[in-house]
């Protein structure tokens, strides 16, 4: 699942906060030469990087995504270095066997953590910019971007494109007001967010229409997966301001095929979900690859 906004914001203050951290460090490591005390815990400790602010944060730090992850490792590992060649360049000169390679090292490992907290803080800004406002899900632009890449690490797992629509939000628009349509908005992202399980991702594709990219092992799986969200909804009381609101939503589902555009794909689930509202919402419609559409009442 995508982190949002707040929890970036956490985390981009924790990777600046980390750099800060170091600058201290760095600090005080020209202050131990120069007073000849050398015996510091978090200079010269072979598991000083565990110990450190950024060493903690690295071990508490739960990444939600292979992309977060791959990044968090690479700064765990530029900053173990780091710390490793800081501590055997201060030994050296605490020894009087400082050279030359030993300032070259160091300042070279120094240059790579900062160059991967660089990247792992412009990966996290691009995810920000691709995050809906609004509901704090990821938007379209950032289902665009991912859409290929999520079919190939699902391997052999099959992928469904459920694509639901907020029965008559209009109405509740036009009878409450767009503030409290907002507040519909929002509640059903945290229903969506709360609802899907890991690997599966839900966003905000356009007005009151949402998308969500689940696996499932076959089309009956994932066809009570749709009819389980649409009863989920139904049951559940959106509290807004002062209003205790009920709504329904019309989902229509596909199998991705291999090698299939995100067009291809959403276009036969929005065909799905139509033949719903046309039949009477608050339902689950499936679509094959051969255009035929099943129904699952909600």
């Amino acid at each position: 699942m995508y982190r949002n906004t707040c929890q970036i914001d956490t985390i981009l203050a924790d990777l600046n906060y980390a750099v800060d951290a170091h600058y201290d460090w760095l600090v005080n490591m020209f202050s131990c030469v120069v007073n000849n005390a050398f015996e510091q815990p978090d200079i010269i400790h072979p598991c000083a990087h565990k110990h450190c602010r950024v060493g903690t944060w690295l071990h508490h730090h739960q990444p939600t995504r292979e992309e977060e992850a791959s990044c968090i490792q690479a700064i765990s590992e530029a900053h173990a270095r780091m710390h490793d060649s800081g501590r055997r360049m201060m030994l050296a000169i605490q020894n009087k066997t400082v050279t030359a390679d030993h300032f070259t090292a160091f300042k070279q490992h120094l240059a790579l953590f900062s160059s991967v907290v660089t990247t792992c803080k412009s990966y996290l800004l691009n995810m920000r910019s691709g995050i809906d406002i609004l509901t704090g899900l990821p938007g379209r632009r950032m289902l665009n971007e991912t859409f290929e890449q999520q079919l190939i690490r699902a391997a052999e797992q099959n992928v469904y494109l459920l694509l639901l629509d907020i029965d008559r939000f209009k109405n509740i628009n036009d009878t409450y007001g767009h503030l409290i349509g907002d507040s519909v908005l929002r509640g059903l992202a945290q229903l969506l967010r709360n609802g899907i399980r890991d690997g599966d991702n839900a966003y905000r594709y356009g007005g009151e229409e949402f998308i969500i990219l689940l696996r499932a092992p076959s089309d009956n799986d994932a066809c009570l997966s749709g009819l389980r969200l649409c009863n989920t909804i139904a049951d559940t009381t959106l509290h807004c301001d002062d209003q205790a609101l009920h709504i329904t939503v019309t989902v229509g589902l596909t199998k991705v095929q291999a090698k299939e555009s995100l067009d291809e794909a959403a276009k036969r689930a929005d065909a799905a979900m139509y033949r719903g509202k046309q039949t009477g919402r608050n339902r689950c419609m499936f679509m094959d690859e051969r255009g035929e559409i099943g129904h699952f009442a909600g």
